[in-house]
């Protein structure tokens, strides 16, 4: 009985959410097709799509969008595997693994895009924390020797923050799977004689590179669409696409509305490609029965 009460809640506020979400992918399609009821001129065009797709803007924020987000999922591919071999390798040794050193690697996953940003920024700014402890530490004569790291052409900053957040996510994704390769083909390296780095390269790589890859499209599907970060490191010329739009929803011109969706629907159609690449990656390198081995 009491199941059947919080059913009778939860059901309205599930349909009320769907039809939510229905609503406003109607509102976006419809627009993008010229239908704005708030115009008086509203009737169907392509217009707005044949601006779209014939903006430099709009490819240069494209192919920029499309390098920081891919050499930061890169980076943090590369380091996770690294990361890995270090706890695999600490864990057989008795190293410094331990409960703790597992809950530090997964702070930064908890901590919001909006504060990483600003901590990056605080830190890695012109005068900044890391600017201001060289120079006292004489290793930088002024302020001007150092780098521009935040707000730069190359998105340096950026990259930074999502190499910061991205990096334990992955681990978190493939460290039970490690664990249960050490201890379950232990066994079989003693017999082969395998050291710790053949073992990793060929027991226990190739049995956590499925789950690294579903990461790395997962981690390259949200930061497509991201606008924290690179709102607060970036420049105002290449930016993002969500930067873009966000830009010229602020213009408060009806004219633009329908171009903002255009791009809001081709942000979408770009993510579920993504999207669509980690499902194949997880149907082409597991088999049903062994993704809960």
């Amino acid at each position: 009985m009491g199941k059947f009460k919080k059913l009778i809640y939860i059901v309205p506020f599930l349909l009320y959410m769907i039809c939510f979400f229905l609503y406003g992918l109607y509102y976006v399609l419809m627009t993008s097709l010229g239908y704005n009821r708030i115009l008086t001129d509203s009737y169907f065009t392509l217009d707005y799509y044949k601006d779209v797709l014939n903006s430099k803007e709009f490819y240069e924020s494209l192919v920029y969008t499309i390098k920081i987000n891919s050499i930061a999922a890169l980076i943090s591919f590369i380091l996770t595997i690294a990361l890995l071999f270090l706890v695999f390798l600490s864990k057989r040794k008795r190293y410094f693994y331990s409960e703790n050193f597992q809950k530090i690697i997964e702070i930064p996953v908890f901590i919001p895009y909006l504060i990483s940003a600003y901590g990056v920024l605080l830190v890695f700014m012109k005068r900044g924390i890391l600017n201001n402890l060289l120079l006292k530490m004489n290793i930088i004569r002024t302020i001007d020797d150092f780098p521009i790291l935040t707000n730069d052409y190359n998105g340096i900053g950026i990259i930074i923050t999502y190499v910061w957040k991205a990096l334990p996510f992955m681990t978190m994704m493939s460290l039970p799977i490690v664990f249960k390769a050490n201890k379950k083909w232990e066994s079989l390296g003693i017999i082969y004689n395998l050291t710790d780095v053949d073992f990793f390269r060929k027991i226990v790589l190739p049995l956590v590179f499925p789950t690294l890859s579903v990461s790395f499209f997962i981690v390259l599907t949200y930061l497509f669409a991201s606008f924290e970060t690179p709102y607060i490191l970036g420049i105002t010329y290449p930016r993002v696409l969500s930067v873009m739009v966000f830009d010229n929803y602020t213009k408060e011109s009806l004219d633009l509305r329908g171009k903002i969706m255009v791009m809001n629907i081709l942000i979408s159609v770009i993510s579920l490609f993504f999207g669509g690449i980690m499902c194949f990656v997880l149907k082409r390198f597991t088999k049903f029965g062994e993704r809960a081995w």
